[in-house]
């Protein structure tokens, strides 16, 4: 019931053809993309649909082209195959062409960054899809599939050939080739909870509910880059065993008397300094969870809680209009790996496992009870951290795609199995 959410900058630039990423609900204070370098007319590469052509041959310095793409499907959806064809003269038998399906964000980033030099490719991204053609080419094709989810506006195309650098055409400023761009259908994060056998909400995610599934990632709150912290995707395990390098996450479960969610929220420098109930947990660190019927933004509840297991709860007549009086029957049980506000040591992060009554969900939003296999609520997951207890970062399971953490529209579809 307050605060707008935190957001991490969109670099759609930095391409030296390049066109608007789409709708940016930020303001210009909020924005952080670099001026846009076109070398080509607006014209010649603008797609009335929104999205962007690239038109324009593309030449390497030894002289091989690749000519005029069809890149289809024009609007494709998360875990959609986008198929790219096109001609090609002058790449000979043991020439190598890589083609990238890329985020605009990383699709945009430069080869240097201050003094350090990042190979042409290698900035690593869980999104990215490569395949790799051999030559000789006179036409091209290359089929790669959109992760799911994918909640970029868009998707880029790149071409590689390796050990040589665009010079002409749509490319990037250190010689990637950019051989197209669409607009991706957007979408809220799918994610599901299971039916679960006995629960014991003690902070230790030992039961087949949790062991059996890795949970979702949380992305950045407002565009759903990934976590920046994040280093590695994990392999289905215990979703409390996962080490600090796979991110946050979040798994939910449901019986006939609770929802269920647990989250793993690494952290290497736990802090709060809140220590009563209803406390503003939010201004420091803290994981939030939202739930409610539909995403029409009415009656809803919002439940938090700290590494240091305080709570905070709130209940929503309509947007933004709570009543933290109210007092929920939920419980939560925290498991924090580390010291709560020591400052010179190394923490682990924590895990939270928290269990909300139907009951209660059924009295204060649209949720009907009883819960069964099938239906389908709206929820959404924050993480609230502090980097260096200053620098505000959000993330969340679906992203919000707008500065605000109680912005319902693209929030997560949770369905009961």
């Amino acid at each position: 019931m307050r605060r707008a959410g935190l957001a991490a900058s969109c670099l759609c630039g930095h391409l030296v053809a390049a066109s608007s990423c789409g709708g940016d609900p930020r303001g210009p204070a909020e924005r952080a993309e670099p001026p846009v370098e076109p070398t080509l007319r607006a014209g010649d590469f603008a797609d009335p649909q929104g999205g962007q052509r690239f038109d324009g041959d593309v030449t390497f310095a030894s002289g091989a082209t690749i000519g005029s793409r069809q890149i289809t499907p024009a609007d494709p959806r998360a875990g959609e195959a986008i198929t790219v064809r096109f001609p090609a003269a002058g790449i000979g038998a043991g020439m190598r062409l890589r083609i990238g399906l890329r985020a605009p964000q990383i699709a945009g980033l430069q080869e240097a960054r201050g003094q350090t030099s990042v190979p042409r490719g290698q900035v690593d991204d869980p999104r990215d899809r490569w395949v790799e053609l051999a030559g000789p080419i006179e036409a091209g094709e290359a089929a790669l599939t959109l992760a799911s989810p994918w909640h970029a506006s868009h998707a880029v195309i790149v071409a590689e050939l390796v050990g040589d650098v665009a010079i002409a055409g749509p490319r990037r400023a250190d010689g990637v080739a950019i051989l197209g761009a669409v607009r991706v259908a957007a979408g809220p994060m799918q994610v599901a909870a299971v039916r679960a056998g006995s629960i014991v909400v003690d902070g230790v995610l030992d039961e087949p509910a949790w062991t059996e599934q890795a949970g979702a990632a949380l992305t950045l709150s407002l565009d759903g880059e990934p976590d920046p912290t994040a280093t590695a995707q994990p392999q289905a395990g215990s979703l409390g065993a996962l080490a600090p390098e796979f991110g946050t996450r979040v798994a939910f479960a449901w019986d006939d008397a609770y929802l269920y969610a647990a989250a793993d929220v690494p952290d290497d420098d736990l802090w709060t300094e809140y220590t009563q109930q209803d406390d503003p947990l939010y201004k420091q660190e803290a994981f939030e969870l939202f739930v409610a019927a539909t995403n029409e933004g009415r009656r809803y509840l919002e439940y938090q809680v700290s590494a240091r297991g305080v709570t905070f709860d709130a209940r929503f007549p309509r947007y933004r209009a709570g009543d933290e009086a109210w007092d929920s029957r939920w419980q939560t049980a925290v498991r924090a790996e580390g010291t709560v506000d020591a400052a010179r040591d190394r923490d682990r992060g924590f895990v939270v496992e928290v269990a909300i009554p139907w009951d209660e969900l059924c009295a204060e939003t649209e949720v009907v009870c009883p819960p069964r296999a099938g239906m389908q609520l709206r929820v959404n997951a924050f993480r609230l951290e502090r980097a260096g207890r200053k620098r505000p970062i959000g993330l969340s399971l679906s992203p919000t795609r707008a500065p605000d953490f109680h912005a319902w529209d693209n929030a997560a579809v949770l369905r009961l199995l």
